[in-house]
């Protein structure tokens, strides 16, 4: 947070009748998490633990200061007692009416002002992912493995999309995976094992199979880039095969018998239109 900038709140509410709910010493981060997209959506301000629904709000105040309330308060303080003023109102209170008012630069509406606009983004979302039909395909050595997911994602109508079957048009490596995955909702990681490894200093005694370290990239990327619900990953149960243990137990599903009505859920949680009927 800036020294010099630091944002305070206060909540008129219909159902309290006692006083405004107040957050003081906010960061700019802060009050957009935590007050104004709520406030914009429609949806409900947690303030000092109290819930309150947008319904309930009949003001939402915002304003700035370049001190902080504890450098405030005692100038109030004193102000307060040199008043001949009511004294019933917090000093908290009083932090809320220095520096300057912003309400009107961020409030635009009412509460939920711009849900229309979450609701159609949500929309488009759901569209795109319903009429998309690729998959992006990560594999490693096995064209075993790669062959059979290819051929049931074509079996479901959809377009799977293997790196290197795609045209290289003079980027490097990473330059085509980027433009090749980009707006594919769904990635299917396969790993098999291709390679061996351990501990420098336990080798060769306790090396293992594992995946292709392209893989391992690949995977963490579209974890990170569609999120864990939009990511299958099929492994080769074979002894002796070291799985990445951060997220052991998570994502994986052994590519055996029953593993194509697997894939077909997951692409069905990820709004994909796919028929099993057309995998018999």
């Amino acid at each position: 947070m800036s020294e010099n900038e630091f944002y305070h709140v206060r909540i008129t509410t219909k159902s309290n009748r006692w006083g405004d709910e107040i957050k003081l010493d906010l960061s700019k981060e802060q009050l957009t998490e935590r007050f104004l997209s709520p406030y914009e959506y429609g949806d409900i301000i947690t303030v000092n633990g109290k819930p309150i629904k947008p319904d309930d709000i009949t003001r939402f105040k915002i304003n700035r200061t370049a001190e902080n309330s504890a450098r405030l308060l005692p100038q109030i303080i004193a102000e307060r007692k040199a008043s001949s003023g009511a004294l019933s109102i917090s000093d908290e209170w009083y932090v809320t009416t220095k520096g300057e008012d912003i309400t009107d630069e961020l409030i635009k509406g009412s509460p939920g002002y711009k849900k229309s606009e979450k609701t159609k983004e949500s929309s488009k979302k759901e569209k795109i992912i319903s009429e998309n039909t690729k998959v992006f395909v990560v594999h490693g050595h096995d064209e075993e493995m790669k062959l059979a997911v290819a051929r049931s994602l074509e079996k479901l109508d959809l377009e799977p999309i293997i790196l290197h079957e795609q045209p290289n048009k003079g980027r490097t490596i990473i330059e085509k995976f980027e433009d090749c995955s980009e707006d594919i909702p769904f990635a299917i990681v396969l790993l098999s094992p291709d390679d061996k490894g351990c501990e420098a200093n336990n080798f060769p005694e306790s090396a293992k199979f594992r995946t292709r370290q392209n893989v391992i990239l690949e995977l963490g990327y579209f974890i990170g880039k569609l999120g864990r619900n939009n990511v299958l990953v099929l492994f080769k149960k074979e002894n002796d095969f070291e799985l990445p243990s951060d997220i052991l137990g998570i994502l994986f599903t052994p590519f055996n018998k029953g593993w194509e009505m697997e894939m077909v859920k997951e692409l069905r949680s990820s709004g994909y239109n796919v028929d099993s009927n057309k995998l018999l």
